[in-house]
């Protein structure tokens, strides 16, 4: 699990922990399937949190703080500080290395802290795909500005941490 995502306990108890999930899971017969079950398993969540989020129950707020530490688990665009795993700090220094003046830098850093004002408690999750940090600071624009009500956004960014497992799946399928 911890190759394919980022290490957080939240999502190992929304899946692995899970009875439900690991019923569905021991079924299938390949790490695709098993990613495309945690997406399943995790946009359902959301689903269900934003259903109830009008409540103020002490189950809802727990299963909120799941989902926000899932999406959370992976570091801020250009970070290079704090516990990175693995596959982060291969991914961030690809960025890090990229001939981009620094005031692309300071940009990327701008746009993270608008994008956490935008969408409070959320970290900005994007699969890279070898687009460069322009290209990036684009798409980090139009997500902060689509109007995306907080849930719309969680959901963009459990498709994207889903996706980067999947590229990580890929890129790694000799060692899984």
């Amino acid at each position: 699990m911890n190759e394919l995502f980022e290490p957080c306990q939240s999502l190992f108890q929304l899946t692995i922990d899970n009875n439900e999930f690991m019923s569905k899971a021991q079924r299938l017969n390949n790490y695709k399937g098993f990613i495309e079950l945690v997406r399943s398993t995790l946009l359902q969540e959301c689903f269900e949190v934003e259903m109830i989020s009008n409540s103020l129950s002490s189950s809802m707020d727990r299963r909120l703080k799941m989902l926000k530490d899932v999406v959370n688990a992976h570091p801020r665009l250009g970070e290079t500080r704090g516990q990175l795993s693995r596959n982060s700090k291969v991914e961030q220094n690809n960025l890090q290395n990229s001939q981009d003046p620094p005031e692309i830098q300071r940009k990327l850093l701008h746009l993270n802290h608008e994008y956490e004002e935008a969408y409070p408690g959320l970290r900005f999750v994007v699969f890279v795909n070898d687009r460069t940090r322009l290209e990036i600071l684009q798409v980090m624009e139009s997500r902060i500005t689509s109007g995306n009500t907080w849930f719309q956004e969680m959901r963009t960014a459990i498709q994207e941490l889903c996706n980067i497992a999947r590229d990580r799946y890929y890129k790694n399928c000799c060692r899984l």
